[in-house]
C-alpha cells in the first residue's frame, strides 16, 4: 500500500522579514477574498512596543548573548501560484517570476512593506542633510544606499526587469490591482497599499521627492492613521532619543554602539563616525554628531526589523490544505499570556502542600484580581498590551528590573522568581503583591475623580481631595512611573485598612506628585523613569520616608532642591511650550489658591487667608471653567498689537506662566488673538462678582470702544465667576501688559508654586 508523505506536502520553514521579502523576482498576491487592510491602532502600538524593547534589551546589556535576541512575528501561509491565468486582473508581461498568494500574514506584510518605505524615506532625509564637502558624505551615503538598495527597496518592490520603472510593488491585491510595465500608477493599483507603493517606487526610481501618506489622498482609513503612526514614531521618537529631552523611551546611539556590532550596522568597524558621535555636540540638528546619533538609531530599527523579526513560512502544495491550515491556526482564539500560563505553577504550588487546595485559598483569590484586571481588554491586542503594561509596572516596583513584551521572556522571569522563593509563604505573599497591585492598576485606569467608590478607602481623610486631584493630574501627564509607586504603598491600604495606612498612601501621592512636578518644571523627562527603576534596585524596605529621602536626594543632586536652584531652572523651562499642559494647569491651580491681588503692584498677587479661594481641589480640577490654558498676550503677535520684547525668539517671555492663566473653552477660542482692551474685558468678567455689572458689559464695552457681536456679549454675560482672574482684572486698558510686568508674575508665582509644593516632599 502507498504511504502518504505529508512532510513533502508543506514546506515549513523559518526565516527572517528580510530573508523572506528579499527573494529575487517574488511577487505577494492578495486573493480578492481576504479582507482590506485591517490592522489598528493596537497592532501598530505593539509592533513599535515590540521593536523598542527589543532594541533596547541588546543596548542595555539585559541580554547575555545578543544573538538570541530575536522577535518571532508570527505565522506567514503562501502557496505558490503556477498558473498566471489565475492572477486577476494581469498583464501577463508585467507578472512577476514567482508569485506567492498570502493566504494568511498579509496584514503584517503590508505593515512591514509600508514601514519599510517609511525607513527608506528617513535613511534619505539623513543622508541628504550631509553636504559633499563635509568629510563624512561618502561614508553616509555609502552606508545609507546599502539599506536601501540592497534591503529595504527589496522588502517592498521586486524587479522585472524590464518595463518604466523596472521596479514594481511587492504586494497587490486580486480584482484591485494588476502588475503593470509601464501603465499609469493610478490605473493599474487601485488599493491603498499598492497605489502608495507605486507612486513610492516611482519616485525612488525617479529620484524625485518620495510622496506623503495625505488624508486627502488615502482618507482617514487605518493605512493612512498607521502610516503616520509609524512615521511620527521614527522622527519624534527614535531619531531625538539621544536629545536631553529623550523620556527613556528609545536606546540612544551610544548606548546601541557599546552592544550592537557595527557589522549590523554599517558592514564594519569605523572608529571615526564613532569618535563623531562620542563628541555629543548636539547645540545644532545639522552637526554631524546629532546626524550620526540619528542614523545609528534608524539603523537600529532596520536591522531589527529585517535581520531579528521572522516568520515561519508555511508552504502547503494544495490550495485546499493552505485554508485548512489557515482555519486551524486560528479556531484556537485569542493567544495566552505569559500570566495565564504562569497559572498552572501557582496552582500546582499550592496543592502540592498537604492540605491545601487551590480553590478558594489565598493564592487563589489574589490570582482572581490579576484575572478580573485583565479581562477588561476586550480584543486579543488589548489583552496583550495590558499584560505587558502590567508586568512592566510590576516588576520595576517588585525589584527595578525592565520587562520585556517578549511572551518567552515574561514566563520565564515569572515561573524564576516565583521558584527562587524560598517558603510556601512567601510564594503566597508574592502572589498576594500580584494581585493588589492588579487591584491598584485597576483602580487608577478607572479613576475619572467623579466615582467616589474608586479610592473610597481613601475618603475619611483630611487631605483626600487634594490627593484625589494629583492622582488625576498624574493620570492626566501619563507619569506611569506613579503607580509603581503608589501600587505598593496600597497594598498596604488594602491588607491593613487604618488611619495611618490612609495617611501613608496619601502621604506618598503628594511625595510623588511633588518630585514629578519639580523635575518636569525644571527638566525634561530624561532620566526620570530611571530613578524609579534604581530606587526599587536599591530600597528593599518601602515606606513615605524611605522614598521622599530618596527623591530629596535625586533632587539635590539634580540642583533644584531649594527655591533659588529650582526657581533659576523653572523660569526658563516650567513654559507653555517646553512642559506638559497639565504640569502648566496644576501650576495655575497652585498659584490661584488661597491667593489674592496685590494692592501695591497692580497685575501681581500675593498669599492670601486660608480659605478665600480654594482651587487645589478636585472639583477646580475638573471643572470645565478651568479646563483651558489661556495665553493673555497670545502666542501670535498679530499686528505687533503687544509688546515686541514679549515675542523675543530667544526667551520667548509670553510661553512664561506669568502670560498664562485657565478660561473655559468657548472663552478662550473667543478671546484669540484680540488685543488687551478685548481680553481685559473678558477677564474682568470672570472675575466680577456684581451680576449688576456683568449684565451692563455691552454698555462697558461700548465706552471702551470696544466692539463684541451678540453672541460674544452673551458669552461674556453666560461665563461663571472665577477669583484666579482678578489680579490681572485689577489692571486698566491704560496699563500695559509687558514683559516687565509678565516677568515679575511669573518671579511671584514661582515662590508661590515652590512654598506649596515643596513642602509635600521636602
Amino acid at each position: 500500500m502507498a504511504v502518504l508523505n505529508i512532510e513533502k506536502s508543506f514546506l515549513t520553514e523559518n526565516r527572517s522579514v528580510l530573508d523572506f521579502l528579499n527573494q529575487s523576482g517574488q511577487g505577494l498576491y492578495i486573493p480578492l477574498y481576504q479582507r482590506d487592510y485591517s490592522w489598528d491602532s493596537d497592532n501598530i502600538e505593539q509592533l513599535l512596543e515590540d521593536l523598542t524593547r527589543g532594541i533596547q534589551r541588546i543596548a542595555t546589556g539585559e541580554v547575555n548573548d545578543d544573538n538570541k535576541e530575536i522577535r518571532f512575528l508570527g505565522t506567514i501561509i503562501t502557496v505558490v501560484e503556477p498558473n498566471r491565468d489565475h492572477i486577476y486582473p494581469v498583464e501577463i508581461q508585467a507578472v512577476p517570476s514567482r508569485i506567492e498568494k498570502l493566504i494568511d500574514g498579509q496584514q503584517r506584510v503590508s505593515t512591514i512593506a509600508l514601514m519599510a518605505t517609511l525607513l527608506t524615506k528617513r535613511l534619505t532625509e539623513i543622508k541628504n542633510k550631509v553636504k559633499t564637502n563635509n568629510p563624512i558624505y561618502e561614508q553616509i551615503n555609502e552606508i545609507c544606499n546599502i539599506w536601501i538598495d540592497q534591503k529595504l527597496a527589496t522588502i517592498f518592490s521586486f524587479d522585472l526587469g524590464r518595463g518604466v520603472p523596472r521596479l514594481k510593488p511587492k504586494i497587490i491585491r486580486g480584482a484591485k490591482d494588476y502588475w503593470t510595465r509601464t501603465d499609469d500608477v493610478n490605473n493599474a493599483y487601485k488599493s491603498e497599499l499598492s497605489n502608495y507603493l507605486g507612486h513610492f517606487i516611482k519616485a525612488y526610481c525617479d529620484k524625485t521627492s518620495f510622496p506623503c501618506l495625505t488624508k486627502e489622498k488615502y482618507g482617514n482609513t487605518l493605512f493612512y492613521q498607521n502610516g503616520k503612526r509609524i512615521e511620527s514614531w521614527l522622527k519624534k521618537t527614535v531619531a531625538t532619543a539621544h536629545e536631553e529631552q529623550n523620556d527613556d523611551e528609545f536606546a540612544t546611539a551610544e548606548e546601541i554602539l557599546n552592544h550592537f556590532s557595527q557589522e549590523y550596522l554599517w558592514d564594519f568597524e569605523r572608529p571615526e563616525l564613532i569618535e563623531l558621535i562620542n563628541e555629543k555636540d548636539f547645540s545644532d540638528k545639522k552637526t554631524n554628531s546629532y546626524i550620526l546619533c540619528e542614523l545609528v538609531q534608524t539603523l537600529s530599527v532596520c536591522h531589527y526589523l529585517l535581520d531579528r523579526c521572522c516568520f515561519t513560512i508555511i508552504q502547503p502544495t494544495d490550495d485546499d490544505w493552505a485554508f485548512d491550515m489557515f482555519q486551524s491556526l486560528n479556531a484556537t482564539g485569542t493567544p495566552l499570556t505569559a500570566i495565564e500560563t504562569f497559572k498552572p505553577t501557582v496552582v500546582n504550588t499550592v496543592e502540592d502542600v498537604p492540605g491545601h487546595q487551590f480553590k478558594d485559598s489565598n493564592s487563589d483569590k489574589s490570582f482572581k484580581k490579576v484575572e478580573d484586571f485583565l479581562s477588561e481588554a476586550t480584543t486579543a491586542q488589548q489583552k496583550n498590551k495590558r499584560t505587558n503594561d502590567y508586568l512592566t509596572s510590576f516588576f520595576v516596583a517588585y525589584d527595578g528590573r525592565t520587562m520585556s513584551t517578549h511572551f518567552s521572556y515574561q514566563r520565564k522571569v515569572l515561573n524564576n522568581v516565583y521558584e527562587s522563593l524560598g517558603t510556601f509563604e512567601d510564594k503566597e505573599n508574592f502572589i498576594k503583591k500580584m494581585g493588589n497591585y492588579a487591584e491598584f492598576y485597576q483602580k487608577w485606569l478607572k479613576y475619572d475623580g467623579k466615582d467616589n467608590s474608586v479610592f473610597s478607602s481613601i475618603g475619611s481623610s483630611a487631605d483626600s481631595d487634594l490627593a484625589s486631584m494629583l492622582i488625576l493630574f498624574l493620570k492626566a501627564s501619563n507619569h506611569k512611573m506613579a503607580i509603581t509607586m503608589l501600587g505598593n504603598m496600597y497594598y498596604s491600604v488594602i491588607e491593613q485598612p487604618s488611619s495611618e495606612s490612609i495617611d501613608a498612601f496619601i502621604g506618598m501621592v503628594k511625595v510623588v506628585a511633588a518630585y514629578y512636578f519639580l523635575w518636569r518644571s525644571a527638566y525634561s523627562n530624561s532620566g526620570l523613569d530611571s530613578s524609579y527603576r534604581d530606587f526599587f534596585k536599591k530600597h528593599k524596605n518601602f515606606s513615605v520616608d524611605t522614598v521622599r529621602t530618596y527623591f530629596q536626594n535625586v533632587l539635590r543632586n539634580k540642583e533644584i532642591d531649594t527655591l533659588n536652584t529650582w526657581k533659576n531652572k523653572a523660569k526658563n523651562y516650567l513654559k507653555y511650550d517646553s512642559t506638559g499642559k497639565d504640569i502648566i494647569r496644576l501650576a495655575l491651580l497652585i498659584v490661584a489658591h488661597d491667593t489674592m491681588p496685590d494692592d501695591a503692584n497692580k497685575g501681581l498677587i500675593i498669599k492670601g487667608r486660608e480659605g478665600i479661594s480654594k482651587y487645589m481641589t478636585l472639583d477646580k480640577w475638573l471643572s470645565s471653567d478651568l479646563k483651558t490654558i489661556e495665553h493673555i498676550a497670545p502666542q501670535t503677535n498679530k499686528n505687533n498689537m503687544w509688546d515686541e520684547l514679549l515675542y523675543d525668539t530667544h526667551i520667548e517671555t509670553f510661553q512664561s506662566i506669568g502670560n498664562l492663566t485657565l478660561l473655559p473653552q468657548d472663552l478662550n477660542s473667543s478671546a484669540g488673538n484680540k488685543g488687551w482692551r478685548e481680553k481685559l474685558l473678558y477677564y474682568k468678567c470672570v472675575a466680577e462678582k456684581d451680576p449688576n455689572k456683568i449684565a451692563g458689559i455691552d454698555q462697558k464695552a461700548l465706552e471702551l470702544g470696544v466692539m463684541f457681536n451678540a453672541d460674544t456679549i452673551q458669552l461674556l454675560k453666560d461665563c461663571h465667576f472665577n477669583q484666579h482672574l482678578s489680579s490681572i482684572s485689577s489692571l486698566t486698558v491704560d496699563d500695559s501688559w509687558n514683559k516687565d510686568l509678565v516677568d515679575r508674575r511669573t518671579d511671584v508665582m514661582l515662590d508661590i508654586i515652590w512654598d506649596r509644593v515643596s513642602k509635600w516632599i521636602f
